[in-house]
Formats: C-alpha cells, structure tokens, sequence
C-alpha cells in the first residue's frame, strides 16, 4: 500500500479461510481471512486505523465476499 505521494506503507493479504487463522466453527461463516501490516514510521503517523478504513472499503465494494474476517491482533475501532 502507497500513500498518494508513492511513499511505500504497507501490505495487506487475503488468505482463504483456515490458511492463516485456525478454522473454529465461529469462523466457518467468513469467507475470506484479510490481514495488514504497515510500516514503523506510518504506523506512527496513524495510517495502520487509516489503511484498515480504506481495505474495510475496498474488500466490501470491490470484491463478491458476503463476509470478510480481519484476523489481526489489533483490531482499530472506526467511527460510526
């Protein structure tokens, strides 16, 4: 992932279920596993919520997954 100047931020991923995250029968309702890291310095300058916002965005809207599960340790809160 880029910022709009090229600066490099980061990576995101899209596992089929069970590859990163155990299968559990709570899980067995998602249908894709979506996991994201940034770089030390942009997570300082907050784009680790920011990007989460935007890939939340892009999955739902750009994707057929009725369900996406975001498997990351840190799960940021958004608004609203």
């Amino acid at each position: 992932m880029y910022d709009s100047r090229g600066q490099y931020l980061g990576c995101c991923y899209l596992y089929p279920m069970g590859r990163r995250t155990p299968l559990t029968e709570e899980l067995l309702e998602y249908e894709v596993d979506v996991s994201w890291w940034v770089t030390p310095g942009a997570y300082e300058r907050g784009y680790y919520t920011t990007l989460y916002a935007a890939l939340r965005h892009w999955i739902e809207g750009a994707f057929p997954f009725a369900k996406a599960y975001y498997s990351n340790t840190e799960i940021p809160e958004l608004p609203g």
